[in-house]
């Protein structure tokens, strides 16, 4: 595998994992230079742009992705789509299978992933987390099912509740450094030997969030959110990928 193309939103952009320069890294990153670690060299590119849904990655990322004629891609998307108020799972395990079945037809290794419940640690109103983990079930089985159509390799990273507050960001919404930096090694892990690392997510539960932090959060992070969807604009408007072509890492 000597080039490796990267897809998705805000998670795979690496929203919540800042460089020094005030850029975000994320696990996609780290699992680059870890791949180059091991194998000498390896050509980089990452398309994820924050705030897409499937059917924006399928219409600006897959093209300039089979562009690239990667020898390995990941595509991780859904968590944009279960947040909209209508959430269609046959349209998006449509989409996906499009997105997967296309990159496989190049002859790359696909890569993607389940992913736990959104918001871990969020304030919410105990119904709405109720829909949020229903949506949540019916995102990873379509990516469960489009995955399996293709023979797409899918990290199951639902498979437990990471709590632990040291694994998200801020907003709580995204993974911080140390987050980012546990799904690379899984996805290494899983990568070079069909199976995923022996590092066990922490599952602590959090602190009960008082009523000062809850307000905090919803003007920091709710308001901005409602803001862009009254005016039709997403969290990616006016950014571009990272890394459009391929960027030579070395061990």
């Amino acid at each position: 595998m000597r080039r490796y193309v990267a897809l998705g939103d805000s998670l795979t952009e690496g929203i919540g994992d800042f460089a020094d320069d005030g850029r975000p890294r994320g696990w996609a990153d780290r699992f680059a230079q870890g791949l180059a670690s091991r194998r000498g060299e390896l050509e980089y590119a990452n398309l994820a742009i924050r705030g897409l849904t499937t059917a924006q990655v399928l219409a600006t990322q897959l093209q300039p992705a089979v562009a690239l004629a990667p020898d390995l891609a990941s595509v991780i998307v859904g968590m944009n789509d279960l947040l909209r108020p209508r959430f269609d799972a046959g349209r998006l395990r449509r989409d996906l299978s499009t997105i997967y079945g296309e990159l496989a037809a190049t002859g790359a290794t696909v890569l993607t992933a389940t992913l736990p419940e959104p918001g871990i640690g969020v304030p919410l109103p105990a119904q709405m987390r109720a829909s949020f983990v229903r949506r949540g079930r019916r995102l990873n089985d379509a990516i469960r099912h489009a995955a399996a159509e293709h023979r797409v390799q899918c990290l199951d990273l639902a498979r437990s509740t990471p709590t632990d507050p040291a694994i998200w960001s801020t907003d709580r919404l995204h993974p911080s450094a140390y987050g980012h930096q546990l799904i690379a090694d899984e996805f290494l892990a899983f990568l070079l030997t069909g199976t995923p690392s022996a590092i066990r997510i922490p599952a602590h539960v959090p602190a009960v969030v008082g009523p000062a932090e809850q307000v905090r959060w919803v003007a920091s992070q709710v308001g901005p959110w409602l803001w862009r969807r009254l005016t039709f604009r997403t969290a990616g408007d006016g950014v571009t990928a990272k890394l459009p072509a391929y960027q030579l890492l070395r061990a």
